[in-house]
C-alpha cells in the first residue's frame, strides 16, 4: 500500500502495531525511549520488535536528555532518527549523531511570532518539525491559517486535529510535509483494534 504523504507514527509499545504500520506504508516508527515515559519500550522489546519490520526508518522519542544521556541510550536503541519534545541549544543538536525531528506544541495562548522566530532559529538543524497540540482537539480557521503559513517555509509533519473526517481536506489545504499520528496498547498480546488508524490511512491511499 503507498500513501500519499509521509506518515509518523509515535507511541510505538507493541510488534501488531509496528507490523500494521509497516505494512500500511508508514515511513517512520517512534519509540518512547526514556524509562519515566508512560509509554516507553525497554531495549530488549525494542530490538524485538524492530527486528520483524522493515522498510521504515525508527525514530527515539526523548523529552529533556542532556546530549551525554542521549548519546548513551543511542548504544541501546539502534534508531535512524531522533524526535526532541523540547527545545536543545543550537550546538547541541550539531553534537548529535542523528537527523531531528523537533516537536513544537501550540495552544491557545501561543504567539505566532515565536513560533516562527523558532522555526526560522532550526530549521537548519531539523529534518522535520512535528507541530503538536494538548489543547487543540481540531483544526479551526485560524490554526488552518497558521498551519498553512508556516508549512509553505518549513518541514512540517501535523500532529493533532486529524479524522477519518478531515484529513484529506486538512492536506489539500495545509500541505505539511507529512503528519504524525499516534500508536496505542494492544486489547491482549497479539490483539490490536486498529478502527482509528486504518480510517485516517485510507484517506491518505494513492
Amino acid at each position: 500500500m503507498a500513501l500519499n504523504t509521509i506518515v509518523l507514527v509515535n507511541q510505538i509499545t507493541n510488534l501488531s502495531d509496528a507490523r500494521y504500520c509497516a505494512g500500511m506504508g508508514v515511513e517512520m516508527l517512534g519509540f518512547a525511549l526514556q524509562p519515566d515515559h508512560e509509554q516507553h519500550v525497554s531495549p530488549a522489546s525494542f530490538k524485538e520488535i524492530s527486528g520483524w519490520v522493515s522498510g521504515v526508518k525508527l525514530v527515539g522519542e526523548v523529552n529533556d536528555l542532556s546530549v551525554q544521556e542521549l548519546e548513551e541510550l543511542l548504544l541501546e536503541y539502534k534508531v535512524d532518527m531522533l524526535q526532541l519534545n523540547s527545545l536543545y541549544f543550537i550546538e547541541e543538536l550539531d553534537d548529535l549523531p542523528l537527523p531531528i525531528i523537533l516537536r513544537l506544541l501550540i495552544d491557545k495562548d501561543t504567539v505566532e511570532e515565536r513560533i516562527m522566530s523558532t522555526l526560522e532559529t532550526y530549521h537548519h538543524h531539523v529534518e522535520y518539525f512535528l507541530i503538536d497540540s494538548e489543547d487543540f482537539s481540531f483544526i479551526d480557521e485560524t490554526n488552518l491559517r497558521f498551519l498553512r503559513d508556516i508549512s509553505k517555509k518549513y518541514p512540517i509533519l501535523l500532529g493533532f486535529g486529524l479524522t477519518k473526517e478531515n484529513t484529506r481536506q486538512a492536506l489539500d489545504k495545509i500541505q505539511p510535509a507529512g503528519i504524525a499520528l499516534k500508536g496505542g496498547q494492544e486489547i491482549r498480546p497479539g490483539f490490536k483494534n486498529f478502527d482509528e488508524l486504518e480510517e485516517i490511512f485510507e484517506q491518505l491511499e494513492d
